[in-house]
């Protein structure tokens, strides 16, 4: 199998052409995807580096005060995701224009449903970070009991989910779109929008096991990681 037939196709869609403004716009996006994946995988790695091991962490008060530059560690690199992100959804969708001027409504929709994914990671940054403030530095004024204060603080841990949940339902829609359109464009070959598409099937014991690990997450980061290699390749050509 060739390499075009991995990426997309091996010419020019009709009216269009490999010029050097879509080159650019294929290396910018790869260059998204892989960072996005990076700060992704790169996230535990530094906190255990400069924090180091922790318990339980965010059991009560004590943990957070122990972990006092976790926050900013992690607003950093979720905020780095979602910029990453930003530019392998905006890229891929300024290829598809030049190679298809005359997208559907719902080619736009799941363009929009992978601005919403990239927007999340900024919520999980707000959301991740809001307990290193001022206000959250009050929760120990408020009660010093250990309990309450991990309840707090896991309420915390639900929102971060729950932004994440925000990224996975908007990420499905924006692979469906890409495997799907950016397959006609030309933007990916066969094989590449097949892995969009088996990517998707994370869902089902997301959705079938109740309180199963979200593994579309992990399926989704690593499509990221694929995209921007393959993008960054195709940029080479």
């Amino acid at each position: 199998m060739s390499t075009g037939e991995l990426l997309g196709n091996a010419g020019p869609a009709p009216g269009t052409g490999t010029d050097d403004t879509t080159k650019r716009l294929f290396r910018t996006a790869g260059l998204g995807g892989v960072g996005a994946f990076a700060a992704w995988l790169g996230q535990p790695i530094l906190v255990l580096l400069l924090i180091g091991p922790q318990g339980d962490a965010g059991s009560d008060w004590a943990e957070i005060e122990n972990s006092s530059y976790n926050g900013a560690i992690e607003v950093l690199v979720f905020s780095t995701i979602g910029v990453g992100l930003l530019f392998l959804v905006l890229g891929t969708w300024r290829i598809i224009g030049r190679r298809n001027p005359t997208t559907s409504v719902a080619a736009a929709t799941g363009h929009a449903m992978g601005l919403v994914a990239a927007v999340s990671w900024f919520l999980v940054a707000a959301e991740s970070f809001r307990m290193f403030t001022s206000i959250g530095a009050g929760i120990p004024e408020v009660t010093d009991d250990s309990p309450l204060q991990a309840s707090i603080i896991h309420g915390t841990g639900l929102d971060v989910t729950g932004a994440l949940l925000l990224f996975m339902v908007g990420y499905t829609g924006w692979v469906v779109m890409v495997a799907t359109v950016g397959r006609r464009a030309g933007v990916v070959g066969r094989p590449l929008g097949m892995v969009l598409g088996v990517s998707a099937l994370g869902w089902v014991p997301a959705l079938v096991v109740p309180f199963s690990i979200p593994w579309p997450l992990f399926g989704f980061m690593v499509t990221m990681l694929i995209l921007g290699i393959a993008f960054l390749v195709r940029s080479r050509r």
